[in-house]
């Protein structure tokens, strides 16, 4: 019994614990305000970021040290306290609190203040692009993004020309013979870049590698999310030109839809593992 409460003294004496403590506890109170007071699920992205901070904080615990200053931590105490309180007040008024959307960001920032202060915030910058990437409002970029629907719907003029199906397009519109297919944003390529984008972000921040990989790595899951998306929207214009409305519905909102979802993850990861994986191969070589 009292080599463990030894054990429990040497943890609590480690500067990196308080720190992860901290950590969790923000990320709690941040999945507790989406699902009670925004009244939503958290999403995936939401769970995966606050584990990927910790993990990345907890890969390099042997850096964290308090070299804060008085002014940079109380700083960072009010920027924590203060999203707090809003987020306390948040919960009695029915109005939208934009602010409230950053709570990830202003208090991981403030609590990175109180450990090392301004000048080694640069040393925290996958951590912080991450915090940003589970404060932004979805809902805004979404409608921001709603003109790639035009560039699907060439696309998928495109593949439909080269499968020998007369086509013509208009704006979001393809039309063929037997019917018309427009590209709303539900089914354009915006919900899926949104999902695995900072799902990327977070995977190349866990495993570094070069600024030209991690572009190429960018590159092909804009890519590959394009491609199988007009893949897509391309049986579904096929099925309803031929009149087969039970398939159509089958691809478009039933259970087909979520394997062209499943090929997109499976691609992304299999191109995302080959460039990691031949990342670490030269230092591999070297050790040995």
């Amino acid at each position: 019994m009292e080599l463990q409460l030894q054990q429990v003294k040497k943890i609590l004496r480690h500067k990196s614990f308080w720190v992860l403590a901290t950590l969790t506890c923000l990320g709690i109170l941040h999945l507790y305000y989406i699902w009670k007071v925004a009244a939503k699920l958290p999403s995936l992205l939401d769970g995966l970021g606050w584990l990927s901070i910790g993990f990345l904080l907890w890969k390099n615990q042997s850096k964290i040290k308090f070299r804060g200053s008085l002014f940079s931590s109380l700083v960072g105490l009010l920027l924590i306290i203060w999203m707090l309180i809003r987020h306390s007040f948040r919960q009695f008024s029915s109005s939208v609190d934009i602010l409230s959307y950053f709570f990830p960001v202003i208090t991981f920032t403030g609590l990175l203040l109180i450990v090392s202060g301004f000048r080694k915030l640069k040393n925290y910058h996958s951590e912080i692009l991450i915090a940003t990437l589970i404060s932004l409002p979805f809902a805004s970029i979404y409608n921001w993004l709603k003109p790639i629907v035009n560039i699907d719907a060439q696309l998928l003029n495109f593949i439909l020309h080269y499968l020998g199906f007369d086509s013509i397009r208009e704006g979001a519109v393809v039309s063929l013979p037997n019917g018309s297919v427009e590209v709303m944003p539900s089914c354009s390529s915006v919900g899926p870049i949104l999902t695995m984008l900072p799902l990327i972000v977070v995977l190349l921040s866990i495993y570094p590698t070069s600024k030209s990989k991690q572009f190429f790595v960018y590159l092909s899951t804009i890519g590959s999310i394009f491609l199988i998306n007009g893949i897509r929207l391309s049986l579904l214009a096929i099925l309803l030109n031929k009149g087969d409305i039970a398939n159509f519905e089958y691809w478009h909102t039933g259970g087909g839809s979520g394997i062209f979802s499943n090929l997109i993850v499976f691609l992304i990861g299999g191109v995302s593992y080959q460039i990691l994986n031949s990342s670490s191969k030269p230092i591999q070589e070297v050790l040995t």
